[in-house]
């Protein structure tokens, strides 16, 4: 591998990016991680199954478990089993997710804000593109 392989430089990139996310939210007590699956419960109407939320995420049943069972001891989440199917476990937001939520669009805007300094919106509309393609490729 070189400096000039594509696939390295997205890598340390996203390692960057999870890191500094994971630094500005320490002090609500969240990681990125965790903001990802409480904004995919959200985004679903504050309600979705764990297994929307694998799929979504694109990770392993085990790593999700994880996430939503150490958000649901820290009062983000609440878990059941669905009435009619005890193997589907129903996940949903609390009003204290909900809260922070307002806490996570602001750090997401200023992560957005400070990785895209310097770049025109020409630019962004490339890198999106490209990025697009890239994911698409794969």
């Amino acid at each position: 591998m070189t400096d000039k392989d594509i696939g390295p430089l997205i890598k340390r990139v996203n390692d960057k990016l999870k890191a500094a996310a994971d630094a500005s939210l320490k002090e609500s007590g969240l990681t990125f991680s965790q903001t990802i699956v409480m904004e995919f419960v959200h985004s679903q109407g504050g309600q979705t199954t764990q297994k929307e939320i694998e799929d979504h995420m694109q990770v392993s049943h085990p790593t999700v478990v994880g996430i939503v069972t150490r958000l649901e001891k820290n009062g983000f989440l609440t878990c059941c089993m669905d009435e009619t199917d005890r193997r589907i476990k129903i996940v949903r937001e609390t009003d204290k997710a909900v809260e922070a939520k307002n806490t996570m669009c602001a750090e997401a805007q200023k992560t957005e804000r400070r990785i895209t300094a310097g770049l025109s919106d020409k630019d962004l509309e490339d890198l999106r593109r490209m990025l697009n393609t890239i994911y698409n490729n794969i």
